[in-house]
C-alpha cells in the first residue's frame, strides 16, 4: 500500500515540479534577460543611428536633385560629384550600422532560442517521468487504494489529487506545445536575419564600388578638363560630335554591310550575343541607363560596364564586319561591328585594337583587350549593343550566364 501511494505521490510531485519555476532555468533565464535588455538597448541606439544618417541621407538627395536640374557647368559637375560622393559615404555608414544592427538582433534571438531551449528540454524530460510514472501506477493505484486504505477521507483525497494529474498534465502539455511555436518562429526569425544580413553585404560591397567609380569621375573630370571652363564645354562639345558620328554612321553602313553578310552567307545568328568576355570575372559594374551613372547629368550610359584587368582579349559577340575603328575623348579606343538583324555592337576604352574597318570578323574573334582611354575611371569595357542603330539593353541579346 505505501508503495503505490509513493508511487502517486512522485506523480504529483513531478507535476508540481512542472508547474513550479524551475530554479537553474530560472537563474539561467534571469541572465538571459538582462543580457537581451542590454541588445536590446543597443538595437534602439543602432536604429536611432541609422534614422539620423538616412535623414542626412534624404538632404543629399535634395541637394543632388537640385544640382542634376542646372545647365551643365564644369563646377556644377565637380559640386555634384562632391555631394554624390558624400552620400555615398552616408551610405557605406548606413550599411554598416544596419549589418550591426541584424548582428545584434541575431545575438538577442540566440539568446532567446536558448533560454526557450533549456526549458523546453526540462519540461520535456519531466513530462516522460511523469507518463512513465503514471503508466506504472495507473492501474494498480486505484483498485489498492479502494480496497486496502482504511481512511476514506485520505481515499478520497489521494483519488482527487490522481484525477487531477491528466489535467495538470494536458495544461504542461499546452505550454509546451506553445513554446516550441514560439521556438520555430524565432529560429524562423533568425534565418530570415540572416538572409538580410548578406544582401546590406552585398548592398556594403555595391556601395564600396560606387564610392571609387565617383570618386575617380571627380578626379579624371578634372584632369581632361584642367579644372578649366572652356575645356569643359569643349569636351562636352566633343562627346556630342562624337555621339553624331556614330549614329549617323550606323545608319549610313548597316544595310550595306547586313547586305554583304548576307551575300557571303557569312552572317549566322546574332539574334543571341556572346559576352565579350566572361562576365563572371568581376561582374557588371554599370547597367544600361545605370542611376548611378557618375556622368548620367551629362548623357545616359548607353551600355554595360565589365571590369578586368588591362590587356583582357575581347571577343566580338558575334559574326560580322567591322564598320569602323576610333578613338574619341569619350570612348577612347573603341571599335564598332555591324551584324545581321539590324544589330551592331561597340567595344569602348580599349588598350589596343586588333582588328580594322571592313574586317570580316566570327563570333569570339578577339578584337582588341582592355583599356581605360578615353573618359574611364579604371580598366573595364564598355560594350554597347545597338539596334536600327538605337543603344538597347545588351541584356535582352546576351547568352545567360
Amino acid at each position: 500500500m505505501r508503495h503505490n501511494l509513493s508511487g502517486i505521490c512522485r506523480v504529483i510531485l513531478l507535476l508540481a515540479l512542472m508547474s513550479l519555476p524551475l530554479f537553474y532555468v530560472e537563474t539561467a533565464k534571469a541572465q538571459g534577460d538582462s543580457d537581451i535588455d542590454n541588445l536590446s538597448s543597443k538595437i534602439d541606439e543602432k536604429r536611432e543611428a541609422i534614422d539620423a544618417l538616412n535623414s542626412q541621407i534624404d538632404s543629399y538627395k535634395d541637394k543632388i536633385e537640385n544640382l542634376q536640374a542646372q545647365e551643365a557647368s564644369l563646377y556644377g559637375e565637380i559640386d555634384l560629384l562632391e555631394n554624390r560622393i558624400a552620400k555615398t559615404k552616408l551610405d557605406i555608414e548606413a550599411a554598416e550600422a544596419s549589418i550591426d544592427l541584424v548582428n545584434i538582433e541575431l545575438a538577442s534571438l540566440d539568446g532567446e532560442i536558448k533560454t526557450i531551449q533549456e526549458k523546453l528540454n526540462y519540461q520535456r524530460e519531466l513530462m516522460a517521468q511523469v507518463l512513465r510514472q503514471i503508466q506504472t501506477e495507473d492501474t494498480a493505484v486505484p483498485l489498492e487504494l479502494f480496497f486496502g486504505n482504511d481512511s476514506f477521507s485520505e481515499l478520497f483525497d489521494n483519488l482527487e489529487r490522481l484525477s487531477n494529474v491528466s489535467e495538470d498534465l494536458k495544461k504542461t502539455v499546452d505550454e509546451a506545445r506553445s513554446m516550441k511555436a514560439a521556438l520555430e518562429e524565432k529560429v524562423a526569425n533568425e534565418e530570415t536575419k540572416k538572409g538580410d544580413l548578406v544582401s546590406l553585404e552585398d548592398s556594403l560591397d555595391k556601395d564600396l564600388d560606387r564610392l571609387s567609380e565617383e570618386t575617380g569621375s571627380k578626379e579624371i573630370l578634372i584632369t581632361q578638363t584642367q579644372q578649366s571652363e572652356s575645356e569643359f564645354q569643349s569636351l562636352l562639345q566633343d562627346v556630342k560630335q562624337e555621339q553624331t558620328f556614330i549614329n549617323q554612321e550606323i545608319l549610313l553602313l548597316q544595310q550595306e554591310i547586313e547586305g554583304k553578310l548576307s551575300e557571303a552567307d557569312q552572317g549566322g545568328d546574332s539574334s543571341v550575343l556572346s559576352w565579350p568576355f566572361s562576365p563572371t570575372l568581376r561582374g557588371i559594374s554599370t547597367y544600361f541607363h545605370d542611376p548611378t551613372y557618375p556622368f548620367r547629368n551629362l548623357f545616359e550610359h548607353s551600355g554595360l560596364d565589365l571590369p578586368a584587368a588591362t590587356g583582357t582579349p575581347v571577343g566580338v559577340a558575334a559574326t560580322g564586319y567591322v564598320a569602323f575603328t576610333k578613338t574619341g575623348r569619350l570612348y577612347g579606343n573603341y571599335v564598332m561591328v555591324i551584324h545581321t538583324n539590324g544589330l551592331s555592337t561597340l567595344y569602348a576604352h580599349l588598350s589596343r585594337i586588333d582588328v580594322v574597318a571592313d574586317q570580316f570578323v566570327a563570333r569570339g574573334d578577339t578584337i582588341g583587350a582592355v583599356g581605360s582611354t578615353g573618359l574611364s575611371t579604371g580598366p573595364h569595357l564598355h560594350f554597347e549593343v545597338r539596334k536600327d542603330g538605337i543603344p538597347t539593353d545588351p541584356l535582352s541579346y546576351l547568352i545567360s550566364y
